[in-house]
């Protein structure tokens, strides 16, 4: 069995300061944990393969960790390394594209009442947000209306436009750029260089 990892898993970001290019977004997060200024619903969006989802994880991973409040998370007490493996029960990713029934947001909504279990916050990152139906949002929107406490949500989506006036009035948006290509060509050859590939 080959223990070849895909580059794009290898060298994704596992903190803020290794995210390329969004300086201005990672430093804001950063300053929000610091001063324990927290939105209870962020809105990611930009194009696709800037590091939306990526962020989001770090973010959980920062708000949970056993070293929190901090800038960056440590990437090895138990709460962070559960966050990385998926497996971490405040934790949950849903893709908007295929959870994006009226069905789906009230059955997210019953379990946003429940306290955190493991972590400080209870983490619900959206990706593809934009899918999600105009009864799915509505759903939602008394929650964004009336936040728990200790929930967090977080909207990745390539399409801002399709989100409701409503929503995107309760959130905390953020805009994520395309690389430069000097940005991009440091990035890769970085990348190059510890594979030590020739280019």
């Amino acid at each position: 069995m080959s223990d070849f990892i895909v580059s794009a898993r290898k060298y994704r970001p596992a903190t803020f300061r290794s995210v390329v290019g969004q300086k201005h977004i990672t430093s804001t997060l950063q300053n929000a944990i610091e001063r324990g200024q927290l939105a209870h619903a962020y809105l990611f969006c930009g194009p696709r393969g800037v590091g939306k989802t990526t962020c989001a994880r770090i973010f959980a991973k920062a708000l949970n960790c056993e070293h929190a409040p901090g800038p960056e998370p440590c990437n090895e007490c138990a709460q962070c390394r559960k966050i990385t493996q998926g497996a971490h029960v405040d934790v949950t990713e849903i893709d908007g594209a295929s959870n994006n029934s009226v069905e789906d947001a009230r059955s997210l909504r019953e379990t946003i009442g429940y306290a955190p279990m493991e972590g400080r916050y209870k983490i619900f990152i959206i990706d593809e947000a934009h899918m999600l139906t105009r009864n799915a949002f509505n759903a939602l929107l008394k929650t964004l209306e009336e936040p728990p406490e200790r929930v967090v949500f977080i909207f990745a989506t390539t399409e801002a436009h399709k989100f409701p006036v409503t929503i995107v009035s309760r959130c905390q948006h953020f805009v994520f750029r395309h690389l430069s290509e000097d940005a991009l060509a440091e990035h890769l050859g970085s990348v190059l260089r510890k594979e030590k590939t020739e280019f």
